[in-house]
Parts: structure tokens; C-alpha cells; sequence
């Protein structure tokens, strides 16, 4: 599939009411675990499992759905619970997360290789650096000073968040397959 393509079928995507649905469910999803499966460690560290829910949506519904959706979800869980003042930097790191998940798995069995390509990419672009640049900006903190850590930790958490991912998706790739719900179109 052209990644064109897979553009047009996720934009098209938006006017299907059961899209939406499912991309609602798996979005109030990725809030839940947020707020409640989420390990702070002090700083700018943590380590959640929202990025399955994020994901799996990628997988079913594509980058321009999940995109727009991660989005939204920003937004929604800067109301509820606010960090600090809104900055659209993270809502853009939300939203190219989106589509760097639908890009990856849009319609694409959930291979170990392509779930690691994904994390990766997510992991150093997003995480380790556009992160460390918005906090750098918004904390007054040396962006140098914090890359460091930043980076370290990402990389650490590729394997962890991968295989997790991998199972995650594998077993609902299966279940939704089994139900009629997911064809994969490679």
C-alpha cells in the first residue's frame, strides 16, 4: 500500500460513524491509562501504557484519524488534568505520534521488526528529542543538560515498550480478525 494511499483511506475514514466510535473508545482508552496506569519517577520521567491504545487506533483507523484523535486527546487531557500552561508543542508530538502509528501499522500486520521501527521512531524523534526541546523552551532548562537523560531513557524503553506493543497488537490484531473487524491489506 502507498502511503498515499493509506492517507486517503484513514481521511476517508472520518465521514464512517463506526470509525469514529472505535476511534473514541480507544481514545477515552489512552486517557484512562494516562491517569491510571502511568509510573512517575520525578523530573520529566515517566513511563505509561496509553502509546497501545494510541497504537492499536494507528492500526485500524490510520495516521489521519490518529493523528487528529491524539490530538484531541492532548487537548482533553489538558483540561482535566493540567501540568502546567498549554503549549501546542506537545499537542503536535501527540499528533505526529498519531501518524507515525498509522503510517507504521495502518492495515499492516503487527510484525515484531515494524513495532520496533515504530517505537524507535517514536521514542528518539518525538520523546527523546521534540520533548526535550518544548521543555528546554517552556522550563528555561538547557536542552543539552537534558538530552542526556532523555535519550538514555528512550532508548531503555524500546525493547520494553516493543515487546509490549507486539503483544498487544498481535492479540487484538486476532481477536478483530477473528470478529470481521480487521483485514490486513499488505
Amino acid at each position: 500500500m502507498k502511503l498515499i494511499d493509506s492517507f486517503r483511506r484513514s481521511a476517508a475514514q472520518l465521514r464512517d460513524l463506526r470509525s469514529l466510535t472505535g476511534a473514541s473508545l480507544l481514545l477515552a482508552l489512552s486517557i484512562l491509562l494516562t491517569y491510571f496506569f502511568r509510573l512517575d519517577f520525578g523530573g520529566s520521567l515517566s513511563v505509561g501504557l496509553s502509546f497501545n491504545a494510541t497504537a492499536l487506533m494507528g492500526m485500524l483507523f490510520g495516521p489521519v484519524v490518529t493523528g487528529l484523535a491524539n490530538g484531541l486527546g492532548d487537548i482533553i487531557k489538558c483540561v482535566l488534568k493540567p501540568q502546567g500552561p498549554y503549549f501546542f508543542g506537545y499537542t503536535f508530538n501527540a499528533m505526529l505520534a498519531g501518524v507515525i502509528y498509522g503510517v507504521f501499522l495502518y492495515g499492516k500486520k503487527p510484525t515484531l521488526l515494524r513495532v520496533v521501527a515504530t517505537k524507535a521512531t517514536i521514542n528518539i524523534v518525538i520523546n527523546a528529542f521534540l520533548a526535550t526541546l518544548w521543555m528546554a523552551l517552556l522550563g528555561g532548562k538547557g536542552f543539552y543538560a537534558m538530552i542526556p537523560v532523555r535519550v538514555i531513557k528512550n532508548l531503555t524503553m524500546i525493547p520494553i515498550e516493543s515487546a509490549i506493543l507486539y503483544a498487544v497488537l498481535n492479540a487484538a490484531s486476532q481477536a478483530l480478525r477473528r470478529a470481521g473487524y480487521y483485514k490486513i491489506r499488505e
